[in-house]
């Protein structure tokens, strides 16, 4: 009883209620049946949220300017557009309860109602803030505010409540105001800690504002009133992102988008477009290059993006105001009752035509971000069948006459391009492995390398059937170029460098469709061509045949022996190529040479002529073996040594038979056989036979070990006879140089001497311990291996009782001193015995050890350098030294009073100082 009197209501207020519910009861329902799909549509409507606001915020207004702050927990989004109409407030709070088509201009693209609830997927709770028009009074506004709660979405009842606090919000907070034009008077507040069902509204909230700055460019292109979008995140990181209009530039169909981040201003955003109709179709450029579309990233645009058109068959954004979009706008339908979305498909591709050749003309690269047109999309489509006859086939027509491709240097068209693929097993890395086999053979068909995955990956050959380019197409051309030399005109290189291309192209066949090989001549041979042939062709690897041997061969068969081998660069390059068994040694070309003497034989015919000179040649390079003896001959030579002397001496005819056995019967055919084989003409023979007495003298002089060369040169020098002086000048140089002989023969023994006593001692070195240079900058290393230090000996040996300067070198003066810090060179000075007979003991007896020389000869090598560095500079006045010998003297006398007492035992003491 007390609870019913706690719920009494008087009669007008039940008719009240009644009335306010049969009123709301609709908008409820209708309330109910778009906000219980939201949480199942999260994902998509996580894109779509901002752009319903946009749209809402640019329908009703020829400019706008927006701008969105999100924090911790809330969002905003205000704008400067007009105020409302009393009939958009309304539907705000009830939507579709009184929407006519009268109260929609036609060039709104959406108005409030089931777009702007979906924005509920941020949150169940919304502000609402603005001005609204008099509907009969001129410049009269008021200002309003009301909450939208959507708390209990699926609650009929509670929802009817809420909409009536709306209601009585809205009626009993507003007041008149004035409008500020430009002044941001509209204004929606999403509280981000109320989400519908378990939404996470910060979330939806980030991720649709990140897909909003990748989106606004295309925006601020196809919708030139919206003026400025501007994003505020306050946060642990707070960001500020600044879009704007900033050019238009009609005449080159530029759209210049102004941005700035954190206020200071970025890269101008370039987008570039042209148009048909009322079909406009739209890139990024950004330095010369095309921008690749942002991820998931929708294709159909009605001034703002359809969401879930993402995959739509059209190879860039195409956007236009007669697009009819399905219900949720997430793409458009094309049936035969779609008259302006197909008109308006079939006008986007004229204006992608005039995009693609002004960005072609203004040589704009990465251009394969506008050729996707997958087949797969264009089946997915309901009407597939039109898309394909009109759509894909325009595009087909477009891409095969437009040359936009860079091909290396040449533009190129559809009909013109050919992209390396491979069917199978594909990746990445095969793609680029087979580009950079072929490319060569395709160079101004094909894209840059840099370029050619994109192109690869963005070509559906399932449309473009022509573009593919496989090994078996690439074998044909290797093929039709028929050997090396025109394979080398056709890569635009060097035989040597073709052959190593073709190497490299026969490896890659071998490794991926090895049959290739024997299905098509691309094996060259060892021919002054190359010429190609397959691999069961009769050819083979040469293993080294003796050259005289192929000439036989040659002869004999008459034809070239190399026509046979594989190019030597492939022999080199291509393991196995050819099967083990093809392969040419010398044995196998004896049996082939062999088997012509057996079929003469069995056939009892002469050798040709060919044949009878390749007979000749056999003969000499059987002598090389040692014929007629060899003993071998029987095995390789079987039918040849059987019958030998019948062939050689069919081959003569009956004087020359009697010319053979005169040279048999004087025991010199061996000599003559040889001058026989050497180059000395008949001419030249006969000039000796002609001076056959004088054959004897030569033969002394060549026998004294006389330079015949030097003699000749010599009597070229004086025609008329040598002169008397020139006779005198060789006597006494011979006898001089008798004399040096044998000073050179002592002094290299007493080398050998020293070196035999140095041996004796406890010293590592490298070699025998003991390094003998026997010239240079010293005669004598001693090395350590374990210290890897060394010890550095000048020899020197006079005669006995000498007082002569002793000579050094200039070099052996230099290393003195380079060696000076180290204390590891040294000048040994020995005085040979008076009859030149010395032993051990009369060497190190006197061993006179001049240590650290380089303390007294700098001057040597500095005064050389001085002479040098000033002589034969090619000045215009010049001192021009012509083979002159530069030496170091030193003074006998002064040398031995620096040396003092200091000798063999001194010396050893200083090596093993100085390699400890």
């Amino acid at each position: 009883m007390n609870e019913v009197q706690n719920n009494f209501k008087s009669f007008d207020e039940q008719i009240e209620e009644t009335e306010i519910e049969k009123k709301l009861s609709i908008p409820a329902k209708r309330l109910m049946e778009k906000l219980e799909p939201i949480p199942s549509k999260a994902e998509s409507l996580k894109y779509r949220w901002f752009w319903e606001l946009v749209q809402n915020a640019s329908d009703f207004n020829t400019e706008v300017d927006i701008e969105i702050e999100q924090t911790e927990n809330q969002l905003v989004f205000k704008h400067n557009g007009q105020p409302f109409k009393l009939v958009d407030v309304e539907n705000l709070i009830t939507p579709d309860s009184d929407k006519d088509d009268t109260d929609i201009d036609d060039d709104y693209i959406g108005r409030f109602g089931s777009g702007f609830i979906s924005t509920h997927t941020l949150s169940s709770f919304i502000s609402v803030e603005g001005l609204v028009k008099d509907k009969y009074q001129e410049n009269v506004h008021y200002h309003f505010s009301f909450d939208l709660d959507r708390g209990n979405y699926n609650d009929k009842k509670k929802l009817i409540e809420s909409i009536q606090d709306s209601e009585d919000q809205f009626k009993g907070n507003y007041k008149r105001a004035e409008h500020i034009p430009g002044a941001f008077e509209t204004k929606f507040t999403y509280d981000l800690s109320k989400g519908l069902a378990n939404l996470k509204p910060k979330e939806i909230a980030h991720f649709g504002i990140d897909f909003a700055i990748k989106v606004l460019p295309y925006v601020f292109t196809f919708l030139p009133k919206l003026k400025s979008v501007r994003f505020i995140q306050n946060g642990i990181n707070r960001s500020e992102h600044y879009f704007f209009q900033k050019n238009r530039d009609a005449l080159k169909s530029i759209n210049t988008i102004g941005f700035s981040l954190n206020s200071v201003p970025q890269q101008d955003i370039n987008i570039h477009y042209a148009s048909h109709e009322a079909t406009t179709v739209a890139v990024q450029i950004k330095d010369g290059l095309v921008e690749e579309y942002p991820e998931n990233m929708p294709v159909l645009f009605l001034s703002l993006p359809m969401i879930g058109s993402e995959k739509f068959p059209f190879p860039v954004i195409i956007n236009s105001g007669k697009f009819n979009p399905e219900t949720e706008r997430n793409g458009i339908n094309i049936s035969d009752n779609d008259i302006d979305n197909r008109q308006s498909l079939l006008n986007g591709t004229v204006a992608y035509n005039k995009l693609l050749k002004s960005l072609s003309e203004h040589k704009i690269e990465n251009l394969f971000h506008l050729v996707k047109l997958k087949s797969d999309q264009i089946k997915a489509l309901v009407n597939s069948t039109w898309y394909q006859n009109k759509i894909e086939k325009e595009f087909k027509r477009i891409f095969e006459q437009i040359e936009f491709i860079n091909c290396n240097g040449t533009s190129n068209s559809y009909s013109g391009l050919k992209l390396p693929f491979i069917p199978e097993n594909k990746t990445e890395s095969k793609d680029l492995e087979f580009y950079d086999t072929v490319c060569d053979l395709i160079k101004n068909k094909v894209p840059s390398r840099l370029e050619y995955i994109q192109w690869l990956k963005n070509i559906d050959f399932t449309i473009f059937k022509n573009i593919p380019f496989r090994l078996e197409a690439a074998v044909r051309i290797v093929e039709n170029a028929k050997n090396l030399t025109q394979l080398s005109t056709l890569l635009n290189k060097n035989v040597e460098d073709s052959t190593k291309w073709l190497a490299t192209f026969i490896k890659y066949i071998i490794a991926n469709d090895n049959g290739l090989l024997t299905k098509y001549k691309l094996i060259p041979n060892k021919s002054k061509e190359g010429t190609f042939v397959n691999r069961d062709a009769e050819i083979y690897v040469d293993n080294e045949v003796d050259v005289d041997l192929i000439e036989v061969f040659n002869k004999m068969k008459d034809q070239d022996y190399n026509n046979l081998l594989l190019n030597e660069i492939i022999t080199r390059e291509v393991a196995n190529l050819l099967p083990s068994t093809k392969v040419k040694n010398w044995k196998s070309i004896a049996k082939e040479i062999d088997d012509i003497f057996r079929i003469r034989l069995d056939d009892n015919s002469r050798l040709s002529k060919r044949e009878i000179e390749g007979l000749n040649l056999l003969l000499k390079w059987l002598k090389n073996k040692g014929f007629p003896d060899w003993d071998q001959l029987s095995v390789h030579f079987p039918t040849f040594d059987s019958s030998y002397s019948s062939f050689f001496m069919e081959s003569f005819d009956d004087d020359e038979k009697v010319k053979a056995i005169t040279i048999r019967n004087s025991g010199k055919q061996d000599s003559l056989m040889k001058l026989a084989e050497s180059d000395v003409t008949e001419d030249e023979l006969n000039t000796v036979i002609d001076s056959i007495s004088e054959v004897k003298q030569i033969v002394n002089i060549i026998a004294s070990g006389t330079n015949i060369s030097n003699l000749t040169k010599l009597a070229e020098l004086y025609p008329d006879g040598i002169p008397e002086n020139i006779m005198d000048y060789a006597e006494e140089d011979a006898r001089k140089k008798r004399e040096f002989n044998n000073l050179l023969d002592v002094g290299s023994k007493v080398e050998k001497l020293f070196i035999k006593i140095l041996e004796g001692y406890e010293i590592f070195s490298e070699r025998d311990k003991v390094i003998h240079a026997g010239g240079g900058a010293y005669d004598v290393r001693i090395y350590n291996p374990d210290t890897k230090k060394s010890f550095y000996i000048e020899l020197k040996s006079c005669r006995f009782q000498n007082t002569e300067p002793i000579n050094i070198a200039v070099s052996q003066a230099k290393r003195a001193v380079k060696e000076l810090a180290n204390g590891n060179f040294s000048i040994v000075i020995i005085e040979r015995s008076v009859d030149n007979v010395m032993d051990e003991n009369y060497i190190r007896t006197n061993t006179k050890y001049f240590k650290n020389p380089g303390e007294h000869l700098k001057s040597i090598g500095e005064n050389y350098d001085t002479i040098t560095a000033n002589s034969n500079t090619d000045g215009l006045v010049d001192l021009k030294m012509d083979h002159a010998e530069f030496k170091g003297l030193l003074n006998y006398d002064w040398l031995k009073e620096k040396i003092g007492s200091s000798g063999f035992e001194e010396l050893i003491a200083d090596v093993k100082k100085a390699l400890t």
